[in-house]
């Protein structure tokens, strides 16, 4: 009799602790709703009602993600190494020297503004208070 009485205290105790996460997950789904406009960020149930673990969640296709980074690089190469040889051979491509290239390199057109001034100083130095 003992023995079973420690069985349904679990069971009773799991129950409980699956409806405080179930609690818990809406709480989090309707914050995200309010704060991002999400709904549904979590995705499915399982058949109680439960959301589902990350297991338990279908798989996306695995489509092939192609990068532009290879492209970018090759194209970089390509550039500086036709930069190289025209330097060396001191040629021009369609009328732009290497010396012009270095000089539209090197000017610095930073507009940056200065964020700083624009905030108030709002921490001030504490005066020592020690007695």
């Amino acid at each position: 009799m003992n023995q079973d009485n420690n069985t349904q205290r679990r069971l009773e105790l799991m129950r409980l602790i699956r409806e405080e996460n179930h609690n818990n997950q809406m709480r989090i789904r309707t914050r995200e709703e309010i704060l991002y406009g999400k709904s549904d960020s979590y995705g499915g149930f399982d058949e109680y009602g439960y959301p589902l673990t990350a297991a338990e969640y279908p798989r996306p296709d695995e489509s092939v993600h192609m990068s532009s980074f290879g492209l970018r690089l090759v194209i970089a190469v390509l550039l500086f190494g036709i930069y190289y040889f025209c330097r060396g051979q001191d040629m021009s491509i369609g009328g732009i020297t290497t010396q012009q290239i270095e000089a539209a390199v090197n000017v610095q057109e930073t507009k940056l503004v200065d964020f700083i001034s624009q905030f108030p100083y709002t921490l001030h130095d504490k005066p020592d208070t020690e007695q």
